[in-house]
C-alpha cells in the first residue's frame, strides 16, 4: 500500500509539472500569435482607405481579445484566484467588435438591411448582459472581501 501512494504522489507531481510547462507555453504560444498579427496587419496596411480601416479594426479587436486570454493563464501561474472576469471582457470585445464590423461593412457599402440591423441590436444586447453580469461579479467579489476581513 506505501509503494502505491509514493506512485500516486510521483504522478500527482509529474502530472503538475507537465500541466505548468503546459500553460508556460501556451502563455508563449499567445504572446506570439499577438506579435504574429501586428506584424501581419502592420506589412499590409498599404494606404488608408475606408475599406482598410475595416480590417485593422478587426484584426486589433482581436488581438485584445487574444490578449485578455493571456490573463487567466497568468494568473494560474502566479497561482491566484481564477477569475471569470477575462472571460467576461472576451465577450464583451468580442461584442464590440461585431458590432463595429457590421457597422463599418454597412457605411462603406452605403447599405443597411434589416439583417444588419439585426444582428447589431443582439449585439448590443449581449454587451449590456455581460456588462450587468460584469458589474455583478466584481461587486459580488466585493462583498466576499468585506466579509472575509
Amino acid at each position: 500500500m506505501n509503494g502505491f501512494k509514493t506512485f500516486l504522489n510521483f504522478t500527482r507531481k509529474v502530472l503538475h509539472h507537465l500541466d505548468e510547462i503546459l500553460h508556460i507555453l501556451i502563455a508563449f504560444m499567445l504572446v506570439g500569435l499577438v506579435f504574429c498579427m501586428a506584424y501581419y496587419t502592420i506589412t499590409h496596411f498599404k494606404a488608408f482607405t475606408p475599406e482598410a480601416a475595416l480590417p485593422i479594426i478587426d484584426d486589433i479587436m482581436l488581438m485584445l481579445i487574444i490578449l485578455e486570454l493571456l490573463w487567466p493563464v497568468l494568473k494560474f501561474l502566479r497561482r491566484e484566484k481564477f477569475s471569470l472576469s477575462p472571460f467576461i471582457y472576451v465577450g464583451i470585445i468580442s461584442g464590440v467588435r461585431r458590432i463595429l464590423t457590421i457597422e463599418a461593412k454597412a457605411s462603406i457599402a452605403h447599405h443597411e438591411s434589416y439583417y444588419s440591423l439585426i444582428e447589431i441590436g443582439v449585439s448590443v444586447g449581449v454587451v449590456l448582459v455581460l456588462g450587468v453580469v460584469l458589474l455583478l461579479y466584481e461587486k459580488a467579489g466585493e462583498c466576499r472581501i468585506d466579509e472575509e476581513e
